[in-house]
């Protein structure tokens, strides 16, 4: 619900560090819509994370990923590796727009 999203926002949006919004997820869950979440994250200033644990191998997922980031902000997006690449071991690829980001993550995860 955009309208509540943006409602929240103008109330508390100096007290919200980061939105996590879905791409793709279990069935029967439509996703989010990353293109409003990602303006209204850019026009306050707040963090957004997109779990994409299925989306990566479907083309209408990416090209809205795509379309969030260049009309908004996505900081980081998160896919499954067992879901997406069908590796037999459970982990996770993060990309985003903005590679020093992705970097700061990376290093603070305790896995690299």
């Amino acid at each position: 619900d955009i309208a509540a999203f943006e409602a929240l926002l103008q109330e508390n949006g100096d007290e919200v560090l980061c939105c996590v919004s879905t791409a793709s997820c279990f069935a029967p869950r439509a996703p989010d819509n990353l293109e409003g979440i990602a303006r209204l994250c850019a026009q306050y200033g707040v963090g957004h994370v997109v779990n994409n644990a299925y989306g990566l191998q479907c083309r209408t997922t990416c090209k809205a990923l795509s379309r969030a980031i260049r009309v908004g902000r996505v900081d980081a997006v998160v896919q499954s590796t067992d879901k997406n690449f069908m590796v037999p071991v459970g982990g996770a690829v993060i990309s985003g727009p903005d590679p020093k980001t992705i970097e700061a993550i990376g290093k603070a995860y305790p896995g690299r």
